[in-house]
């Protein structure tokens, strides 16, 4: 059979149904190969950076692995940001780009390019992927097509890619003589659970703290276990909202933006449990005063993370549902009553409905009470973000994807392409900055009638940067306001034919009406230019000194 013809079959034989990719010359086989397959279908998007960012979407939101496709050059070269947003947010994609005949690669170092549109792509992307690597004999491809796929899924995950040329596309390949990879033995945790029972059982303000590693591991129910048994309070890292859903003692986000009773909670507690997040500036602030004296737990997969050791604290290498696993063995009991009363206190006193919170936070808590079960909530980067993760209250099967450590904007919409539109409805939201990044994708999303709502959060001005520049450059707001414009969304989405609306933000609209069914629609949300994200911490605060500072005591 054809070696093109093998891939796909292989892929589709390790799980693979959907290929999110742009066609070129050097992946047409390929992509003629899919067509043939009548077992896995090609989504075709409008720009790489968009398939890219659409498998993403598609392995987070399906708790699996991903497959993303692009011609050589300028098409490799456009996959290298969701690349490196797979890398930092730990999502296992699998890039396959295409390459010049291995007759026309430059056979001379020192000469910049032979063939058209010849790119070393492989070089480009080896600091941001787990494994790269071009093929370059037909007789390696079934061995490297399953070691990528072992190495992506094995230990902390990550995108690997595998640079392909056309010739070894289009060559016939003897399956039987094929070679395949042997996958090592499973790596062993520790657990340690003994300690951490008894660490939680002997604290008086426990807490855990979730991080991306429960979705990775697959670990929601196991948490879910945990957390009913001990009744613990929890809050979550940004990629750990999707993890914890309609649980009475979950303080919310924590960090820069987090919720005030959520960082509140944070800085009080005695007993730290943190599972599968970095503790990163973003997640403690500069200050880490309020962490001195607590006794901080961390469990994580990857020791280079555990290995950082700006707080002290006790690391337990292992999978977090491995861990979880574990410690669901243990019964508890635990007299914190008093504790989850005290955090209560805080929630009421400073959730949504409070004079604490925006009027964007209060618009995007009505979307989430309009949203249906299973719903895929895509978050873009920017103000928009941070409310969103503000008044997340998730309900059952819901999840909430957005762009973590590499702050992609343009994430939100093609990762809906690919996280709500085939096994789920997708809720994208975004700002007038993000929207314009890959606005392109909503002809993928008219053209095939995908289930998404688009929310944009408009107030004409790239306000996270905006703020910034306030605060620290005399006001002069050059580029986020200043030489900046948003058109007309709800225009611009019914030239792709997909229905509209625009409305105010204080306007008394039923949101009821755009939820009721699965059509695409887009709501462009007019808000003043002067919006704020609200409470955020100014650097060189501890983590429970917020701005604005509280008027009243705690």
């Amino acid at each position: 059979m054809k070696s093109s013809d093998f891939i796909i079959e292989e892929l589709y034989r390790n799980g693979t149904t959907k290929i999110f990719g742009y066609i070129g010359g050097m992946i047409a086989h390929l992509v003629d190969s899919i067509y043939k397959n009548p077992n896995v279908e090609m989504i075709n998007t409008v720009t790489e950076q968009g398939a890219g960012f659409a498998a993403e979407g598609y392995a987070r939101a399906n708790d699996t692995f991903s497959v993303a496709i692009a011609t050589s050059g300028p098409g490799a070269t456009n996959l290298i940001t969701p690349i490196a947003n797979c890398y930092f947010d730990s999502t296992p994609v699998l890039f396959i780009t295409g390459q010049v005949n291995t007759y026309e690669y430059r056979k001379y170092p020192n000469i910049r390019q032979n063939g058209f549109q010849e790119t070393n792509i492989v070089d480009m992307v080896k600091p941001v992927t787990k494994y790269a690597k071009m093929i370059t004999n037909v007789e390696d491809i079934k061995y490297e097509i399953q070691k990528a796929l072992h190495t992506m899924q094995s230990g902390r995950k990550g995108p690997v890619l595998l640079d392909i040329p056309m010739d070894i596309q289009r060559l016939e390949v003897d399956e039987k003589t094929l070679k395949g990879f042997i996958c090592p033995p499973k790596s062993k945790y520790q657990t340690n659970v003994e300690d951490v029972e008894k660490a939680i059982k002997t604290a008086n303000r426990p807490l855990v703290l979730v991080g991306n590693g429960v979705s990775l591991a697959n670990a929601k129910e196991e948490l879910k276990v945990f957390l009913q048994k001990s009744k613990l309070p929890v809050v979550e890292s940004l990629h750990g909202i999707s993890s914890v859903e309609k649980y009475e003692n979950n303080a919310g986000l924590i960090g820069t933006y987090g919720n005030r009773y959520g960082n509140l909670a944070l800085a009080d507690c005695d007993t730290l449990l943190v599972l599968g997040a970095r503790l990163d500036i973003r997640q403690t602030g500069s200050d880490l005063s309020v962490f001195e004296n607590k006794n901080i737990i961390q469990v994580d997969i990857d020791e280079n993370e555990l290995a950082c050791d700006k707080l002290k604290k006790t690391v337990i290498k292992s999978d977090i549902k491995v861990f979880l696993k574990e410690l669901n063995k243990f019964d508890f009991e635990l007299n914190i009553d008093e504790w989850n009363k005290q955090i209560c206190d805080w929630k009421c006193r400073y959730d949504d409905n409070s004079k604490y919170f925006s009027v964007a936070n209060k618009f995007l808590t009505k979307i989430f009470e309009n949203s249906k079960e299973n719903d895929i909530f895509t978050a873009d980067v920017g103000q928009n973000q941070m409310w969103t993760a503000q008044s997340a209250k998730l309900k059952a099967g819901q999840k909430f994807l957005t762009s973590g450590g590499h702050g992609c904007m343009g994430f939100a919409l093609p990762a809906a392409v690919g996280g709500g539109g085939y096994n789920f409805r997708s809720i994208v939201i975004t700002g007038d900055g993000g929207m314009q990044m890959n606005i392109q994708e909503l002809e993928v999303i008219k053209r095939r009638n995908l289930p998404v709502k688009i929310i944009v959060m408009n107030n004409s001005n790239l306000g996270m940067v905006r703020t910034f520049q306030e605060l620290y450059f005399d006001g002069r707001v050059e580029s986020t306001v200043w030489d900046y414009s948003a058109p007309d969304f709800a225009q611009i989405a019914k030239a792709y034919g997909i229905n509209a609306k625009t409305i105010n933000i204080n306007d008394d609209f039923d949101l009821s009406e755009i939820f009721s069914n699965n059509e695409p629609f887009l709501l462009n949300v007019k808000m003043d230019l002067k919006t704020e994200v609200e409470p955020r911490l100014q650097f060189g605060n501890p983590i429970n000194k917020q701005h604005p500072l509280l008027e009243e005591k705690r």
